[in-house]
């Protein structure tokens, strides 16, 4: 009886039904998600005017463009329990609280030479061909970078460039912890460069704007001089060590295409980054295909199926000619770009500006455009793994150049992989939130046989997605275990027994894995209590809980039991 009056308190606080067909939400948790600011005490609603206006607690209505309602309650309604109300009228469709929203614009950064960016957008630039670009300004909508760290290995990179966010990381040439490129050498630009395309700094009124323009860069300098297979390992793992979610190498060995060996070393790098990279969901590692023009078949590291590996294409949506090609080949991006350039000793300049050169090519140029939408995609969900990045880059990517890509029934081109990057298609098909921390119920210190429930309300999920649960579960302190509910109930009776100490905690599921768990709860087991003496028949009518009786109130028990039973049983 008691646990019944708890129930029936709970669900009443802040819950309101978001649309017809859809389970009740938490307006609170919306709020601490974020998706929401708060409420105008109005509501929203889609049914019978007369209806709705015939309704206790309605001040007025107003019919807007389109049949909507928008509802005032009277003074002292609650705009909340009104929506539930009317919600539950079968003359109303819908009824939810009129919510607040902060919104942010979809433009551009204000970087002055962005437009020259033709690869972000092109409307047609110096005569390119429109749209041949990776759809940025849509991307954008969805993320930019924050957070997000790039690790370019290279030739270094200017860590004071006056348009880059860059950590120093080591320098396997010069065998010291300064990235910076060695000026003397005609390879020195090269990172700098690369780092631009990736993650220049966007919206600083200055310059040009990366693909993740708010990621920081993590430099390890590469190229120069002589290197190992032991620092190619310690490259890659030291990048991943210091929280890099993408590691872009715009390197390779040579462009004559010759077999490279060491495979296993190679796959020894990119498990690494794999198991390891943040927090065990995947680091992506983006490689360039080569300026060959040849078959890459041979190469042992670019062959790994973990590695993503970029062709260039042109302004006119071809292939590059100098583009390597292959089955290794996954993906294919813009080439010849505007990019950030030492200020000494670089390249040259732009619009007078030595901080920048136009013209940075190669699959070198398309390597770091990958990198940056790959960290926009880790920002947008965090949950997702490297594997399921690049399997979303592939199937959003643009099947281009029909003449000459030679497509297979596979939709893959030896010359672009699975085409050209969409970073916009990329970003809409992985964004999602986390579904908010499930609130267990049914919190008190002790649990009384025969039933030991366990019960939680319904997590508020920001993408409206269809939500399974995991309950993790010990029993006096015991190993930790798991079990999938399709509901917000549990009942552990069969696993423990009297005296037993659980500890439980409860975490939504949704299509991309698992959202933050709730807060752990514990509670001993109890013994049922003795039989009471009979009561009579009368005197059990007159018992009430929340206006329901004895008897009424056991049956709603019983239902939510039965529902519980039939759950585990579909576990089992």
């Amino acid at each position: 009886m008691l646990v019944l009056c708890f129930l029936s308190g709970a669900l009443a606080d802040d819950t309101f039904s978001p649309g017809a067909g859809l389970d009740p939400v938490s307006f609170d948790a919306l709020v601490s998600a974020g998706t929401v600011k708060g409420r105008t005490g109005r509501l929203l609603v889609r049914g019978d005017r007369a209806v709705v206006a015939a309704m206790p607690g309605v001040a007025s209505v107003t019919t807007l463009p389109g049949g909507l309602l928008r509802v005032v309650p009277s003074a002292g309604t609650d705009d909340l329990a009104l929506a539930r109300a009317l919600h539950a009228h079968p003359g109303v469709t819908y009824a939810l609280p009129d919510l607040t929203f902060e919104l942010v614009p979809a433009t551009l950064p204000d970087d002055p030479w962005v437009g020259d960016e033709w690869h972000l957008e092109n409307t047609g630039q110096s005569g390119r061909t429109v749209d041949v670009d990776i759809d940025a300004e849509e991307a954008w909508a969805y993320a930019t970078g924050a957070g997000q760290l790039i690790a370019v290995l290279d030739s270094g990179v200017e860590l004071d460039h006056p348009d880059l966010s860059v950590i120093a990381g080591h320098d396997y040439i010069g065998r010291d912890d300064d990235p910076t490129p060695d000026a003397a050498l005609s390879s020195a630009p090269h990172g700098t460069g690369a780092a631009g395309i990736a993650a220049a700094v966007g919206n600083n009124g200055y310059g040009v704007a990366g693909v993740a323009y708010d990621a920081d860069i993590y430099a390890i300098r590469l190229i120069g001089g002589e290197t190992t297979l032991d620092d190619l390992y310690n490259a890659f793992a030291e990048a991943v060590d210091a929280g890099a979610s993408v590691l872009s190498n715009s390197w390779g060995y040579g462009t004559s295409c010759e077999t490279i060996p060491a495979d296993d070393v190679f796959a020894d790098m990119f498990n690494y980054a794999e198991d390891y990279g943040r927090g065990g969901l995947g680091a992506a590692v983006v490689f360039a295909a080569g300026n060959g023009a040849c078959d890459i078949a041979g190469d042992g590291m670019l062959r790994n199926r973990k590695a993503v590996v970029v062709a260039a294409l042109e302004w006119n949506d071809e292939r590059a000619w100098y583009s390597s090609y292959g089955d290794s080949v996954d993906i294919s991006a813009p080439t010849s770009l505007l990019t950030t350039d030492m200020v000494s000793g670089g390249y040259g300049s732009y619009q007078g500006d030595d901080a920048f050169a136009d013209g940075f090519s190669g699959t070198s140029a398309a390597t770091p455009v990958v990198s940056g939408v790959l960290a926009l995609m880790f920002e947008a969900n965090p949950r997702i793994t490297a594997k399921q990045a690049r399997d979303a880059l592939c199937d959003t990517a643009v099947r281009n150049d029909a003449s000459l890509a030679e497509w297979d029934a596979d939709g893959r081109s030896p010359y672009y992989g699975c085409g050209r990057i969409d970073a916009g298609a990329a970003l809409a098909a992985v964004a999602n939130g986390a579904p908010a921390a499930p609130v267990p119920r049914l919190v008190a210190e002790t649990a009384e046989l025969p039933r030991v429930l366990l019960a939680w309300d319904p997590a508020v999920d920001p993408d409206a997605d269809a939500l399974t649960y995991v309950v993790t579960w010990s029993v006096n302190g015991s190993e930790p275990e798991d079990d999938d509910v399709a509901g917000t109930l549990l009942d552990l009776a069969e696993e423990v027994e009297e005296g037993d100490v659980v500890t439980w905690s409860v975490a939504a599921v949704d299509p991309w894995g698992l959202g933050p768990s709730s807060a752990a709860v514990t509670f001993t087991v109890v013994g049922a209590p003795e039989a009471a003496e009979p009561v009579p028949e009368d005197e059990a009518l007159a018992g009430t809980c929340g206006g329901v009786g004895s008897a009424g109130a056991l049956s709603v028990l019983g239902a939510l039991l039965g529902v519980a039973r039939r759950r585990r049983r579909r576990r089992a």
